[in-house]
Order: C-alpha cells, then structure tokens, then sequence
C-alpha cells in the first residue's frame, strides 16, 4: 500500500456555483473513481489542503466527512486520511459473464413456469410508457388537466408533507386514511345521495382496485355474473379472469333490463351496471328498471356492483340520485373514482359497503396492499374539506358543457353526411354515429396514424354486434384542438368514401 502524500488536485471549475466543500468533494470522488486517486493514497491534511486552496479548514473537513461517510475515504488513527481499499461503487457493478455461444434446443432454457391467470392475461393491453402518456383527441377519460388547481393542492401538499413525520409516523388503516373517508361520506351524500358512514367507506387505488377487490370478496370460481352489453372491458376482463361464468346483456334506452337479463341466464350472484351513464352509451337507466333491479337483488340475495365513473358531470336536469340511495336491503356495492374528477394519475378510488361488509373488504384491501397511499389521501381530503373539490366540479361543469356543444357544432358542420353526432345530458365522451357498413376499427386505426385517439365503438361489445361508431372523448380539450381533430377525422372518413 502507498503511504505518500500527493499534491492535492485542483478544482475544475471554481467559479462553480456550487458551494466549495462540494467542489472539494466531487474533485476528489472524480479522481478516485477514474483511478488518478489509486486505493492506498494518502491524502494531504485538511489544514495543508485548505491552504492550498485558499478556503477555511472547516470546508474541506466538511467535503473529507462526505467522502468518508460514503466509503470513499478512510482513517486511519495517527497515520492521516487515505482512499479507501475498497470503493463503494465497485459493490454496485455486476460482473457480465462470459459468452457461452449460441444456444440450442437442447440448452435453451425452458419457457417460465406461469400460472394460468398469467396465461389467459398474457394478451391483455399493458402498452408502452407512450401508450399510456398519450394525450391526443380524442382520448376518453381525460380531464382538463390545464384547469385544475395545481397551485392550491400544491399548497395543501406543501402542508401535509411538512406534518408528515407528526402526522403519518407508521403504516395506514386498510380502509383508508379517517378524514378522507370522512370528507368522501359527506360529499356523496350531498351531491349522489348515497347514504352511508365514514365506516363504510374503503379508499382504493382507483376504480379499478375496487372492482378487483368486489370479485375477490364477493364470488367464486363458477359464480354468474350479468353485465352490460356493451361494457366497460376491465370490469368485465375482472370478473372473467376470477372465474366467473359472465352473461352480457344488451343495454337499450332504458339501460340494464332485468328481464331481458333472465331471459337469458336464470339466475346470477352478482350484476356490474353503470345506471347513471351507461358506458359507452350513455344511457340512463330509468327509474322503474332501478327498482325492478333492486326486487330482483332482494329476492334473490344477489349483489349489485353501482360504478358511478362520471356522474358527477351532468348538464341538464337536476343530478340523479344514486341506485344505493334506493337500496333499502343493502344489495348495492357503490364504485367511485376521483381519476375523471380530479386528475388520471392520482390514482385514488372508493367503495361504499354495507357495514356488515365493511370489515372483510377492509381485510381484502390489506392482503392486497395494506393501504393506498397516506400523503396522497391527505392531500385530498383537505382538499375536499376546504370546498376546492366542490369549486372545480362547478367550473369543470361549465367547461365541460362548453366543449361538448362545441364539438357538437364542428362535427355538425364538418362531418355532415359522414357522421353523426348528438349532444348528451351528461358524461365526458360523445358517440359518432358513422355510415352503415363502415368499420369503426379501421376508422380508428387510420385516426392513430394522423394523431387522432379514437376508440371504436364495437371494442365494447362483449356478443352483441354493435352499430358502428366512435367513441371520442373532449372534455381534456380545448376548442382550438376540438376543432383540428374534427378537421383531422374529416379527412379520415374521407378516406373510406
């Protein structure tokens, strides 16, 4: 090993912004790492080194203690300060091993032992990074990311992480962070009806989460379920993969039809249904299907699986209440999600149960992921309590209204005789309606292709052969991009003419 001093090496750049005892500090791990500083160098003294420099000693033991909590340096006791036998960053590299040459039949390993959940999802949508981030009209599901609040629930978040070594010092409830569930029962119950306590309340990762957690609770393995037909593909792909024997019923104007439903399947234990805004239709079940719907539920002893995605953007009439507002037997399961009234990737959820339930699903959730996570369901519920939420519902109403007529108005003119298109009660998406004979997955393929995000219409149905037409989202757009889009599928209809 080398005892020697060595001249120190002198700072790179010291008109860095950086502080000096960072400076002092790169110089030297940049030295050890590209071998000009060789394990067992010994290093001139702070006081000699500080001098050198023309800075305080105290900066250079400032640097000397970095380096030396980190593993770069050691000391040695009356011998002086010396680069370490051994560099912290070496543990981290991986040794590649040699090439063994191409492999064959006979020693290529075999394929990876999978489950047969693993199988049947292996052709599931999982996307690329790009796929997810995608953005362009006309995207379901997307809000008007540009209008929220940033600067508010920046402030609120500032607060919360600054309490949260006093406020969040362990693991979370599985149900759900208290005040949150608190602030969730007292909105629901003003603007939905639902009639519940903060007790019955589970906070989920999302909507998706929840209807995970219903198959896991509530069915087995043979059990039949009835959905709608069209549907919302990941309920459905849910309960399939959990075994469930699944009927699909078509929807009308009405929406779900019980007697349709028994007419072809006797019995189920469970129905998924979207009463309020039919996905994709947009239909609204009517008030005599609601309670044909909940008799049938009694009587049988079965399940009803509400997902109320979007109800909280309706445009006319006063807001419908809730199907659990008429649950009179505790049959409803209601699904929430704040991903279309907050933002998409605040990935933050709910379920309302019946308080016998209310436990085994909080057990459900635990074994799942103990809790979602606590800075976040803090943010929002004082984001809640402070009557922000309540404001940009409001002012997302009104926006919202706006780009629907606008994108009713430019279809209207642009697209007329190659689509129609009507302006709905409610919800974030619009149907085109296009030409008999057309097919709605090549028209939307070729949108992909000029930017456009259009989803056919038919990749809803689950037996029933749909209408062809696009499902188009506008509420994450402006009438500047509402406008181009429409331009831009005017040039895609004209395509198949």
């Amino acid at each position: 090993m080398k005892n020697e001093s060595v001249p120190f090496i002198m700072l790179a750049e010291k008109s860095s912004d950086a502080p000096f005892y960072r400076q002092i500090y790169e110089s030297v791990r940049d030295a050890i790492l590209s071998g000009r500083l060789t394990s067992g160098t010994r290093l001139p003294s702070s006081r000699a080194l500080a001098a050198q420099l023309g800075v305080s000693r105290i900066t250079v033991v400032n640097a000397f203690d970095q380096l030396l909590a980190e593993g770069y340096l050691e000391g040695r006791t009356g011998a002086g300060t010396f680069v370490a036998s051994e560099i912290p960053d070496d543990l981290l590299t991986v040794n590649e091993p040699e090439p063994t040459g191409a492999q064959t039949p006979e020693t290529r390993p075999p394929p990876p032992a999978i489950s047969k959940f693993a199988m049947e999802i292996r052709g599931e949508r999982s996307g690329t990074d790009a796929d997810w981030d995608r953005v362009v009209p006309f995207r379901n599901g997307v809000t008007a990311i540009r209008e929220f609040p940033f600067d508010i629930w920046e402030k609120i978040a500032v607060r919360v992480i600054r309490q949260a070594a006093r406020r969040f010092r362990g693991y979370g409830v599985p149900a759900g962070y208290l005040p949150l569930r608190e602030a969730i029962a007292a909105h629901l119950s003003g603007s939905r009806g639902v009639r519940c306590g903060a007790d019955q309340v589970i906070i989920t990762s999302g909507a998706q989460q929840a209807l995970d957690l219903i198959g896991r609770v509530l069915l087995d393995r043979g059990d039949r379920v009835w959905v709608e037909d069209p549907c919302y593909q990941e309920a459905l792909a849910v309960f399939r993969l959990g075994g469930a024997e699944v009927t699909a019923v078509p929807v009308d104007v009405d929406g779900f039809d019980v007697g349709a439903a028994e007419s072809v399947c006797a019995d189920a234990k469970l129905v998924y249904v979207t009463p309020s805004h039919q996905y994709p239709t947009g239909a609204t079940m009517s008030l005599a299907r609601r309670l044909e719907l909940l008799d049938w539920a009694r009587r049988r002893g079965s399940w009803i699986v509400e997902d109320d995605y979007n109800s909280e953007f309706r445009y006319t009439g006063r807001p419908l209440a809730s199907l659990q507002n008429l649950d009179r037997h505790d049959r409803v399961i209601y699904v929430g999600t704040f991903s279309k009234t907050v933002f998409p990737a605040l990935r933050l959820g709910c379920l309302i149960v019946p308080v016998n339930l209310a436990d085994i699903f909080a057990a459900a959730k635990n074994l799942c992921d103990t809790h979602t996570a606590l800075i976040e369901q803090a943010v929002l519920a004082e984001f809640i309590a402070e009557g922000h939420f309540a404001r940009h519902l409001r002012r997302m109403r009104s926006l919202y209204e706006m780009r629907q007529a606008f994108l009713v108005d430019e279809s209207g003119r642009r697209l007329a005789g190659m689509m129609k298109i009507s302006k709905a009660s409610s919800g974030m998406h619009l149907i085109g309606w296009l030409r008999d004979g057309l097919d709605d997955r090549a028209v939307a393929l070729k949108g992909r292709e000029i930017g456009l995000d259009l989803t056919p219409l038919s990749s809803y149905s689950v037996t029933k052969r749909q209408p062809p037409g696009l499902v188009l989202g506008y509420t994450g757009f402006n009438e500047r991009e509402i406008a181009e889009a429409v331009e831009k599928l005017r040039s895609v209809l004209g395509s198949f003419d």
